[in-house]
């Protein structure tokens, strides 16, 4: 990983903390019905009482979601802004960052959305391979990624990182990190689109 990655990255981290309160008013606190179908099937994956790492759990509206259909989540976030909102909100929430910290303990499923897109190319490998470690035997991950080529900085300020990939491409990096794809699902957000998938550790 280069200097010029880290600080992509911690360049977009900082913008998240001027913006986490922002972000959690202009996000709805319930899942679109896409969001909710797919919360559904991964918590019906996974097998009761599941233990479920969030990556990037934000607000933590997907989190409650998740804790309605029955799994134990563990909330985290980079951003420290968003983990003190969640902690506001009568939440447990604890600082993780994916790219510098190991993952401790081992969970039945994980939740990445709306993250890897913050990612360089030269991150993504050791990220997932990190995921891979912190699961059980089968155990599964929910992720989320902008679909195309290229990356670009998105924002008022240009301070958001976006890191786009084919599905293909991520599919290929979620094998060498020992997953395999079971679905897949769209999602058309003001014209960007993103693609959900549910990959299983092999194993």
């Amino acid at each position: 990983m280069t200097d010029a990655d880290r600080r992509n990255n911690r360049r977009t981290v900082a913008a998240y903390e001027g913006y986490a309160r922002g972000y959690a008013a202009a996000v709805p606190a319930t899942p679109s019905p896409q969001a909710a179908a797919d919360l559904r099937r991964f918590a019906a994956s996974l097998a009761p009482p599941a233990r479920v790492l969030e990556i990037g759990s934000g607000p933590g509206w997907d989190a409650d979601f998740l804790e309605t259909l029955g799994a134990q989540v563990r909330r985290t976030d980079v951003t420290a802004a968003f983990v003190r909102f969640q902690i506001e909100r009568g939440k447990q929430a604890y600082p993780l960052d994916l790219l510098s910290d190991e993952i401790e303990g081992t969970y039945d499923g994980i939740l990445l959305l709306y993250v890897v897109q913050h990612f360089e190319r030269d991150q993504l490998d050791e990220a997932l391979r990190k995921l891979a470690r912190a699961l059980t035997a089968q155990g599964v991950a929910l992720l989320s990624h902008m679909l195309g080529d290229g990356d670009e900085w998105e924002g008022d300020a240009g301070d958001y990182r976006v890191v786009r990939w084919p599905a293909a491409a991520m599919d290929e990096r979620l094998r060498r990190a020992g997953f395999a794809v079971e679905w897949e699902s769209f999602i058309d957000s003001e014209r960007r689109p993103w693609r959900s998938v549910l990959a299983r550790k092999l194993g």
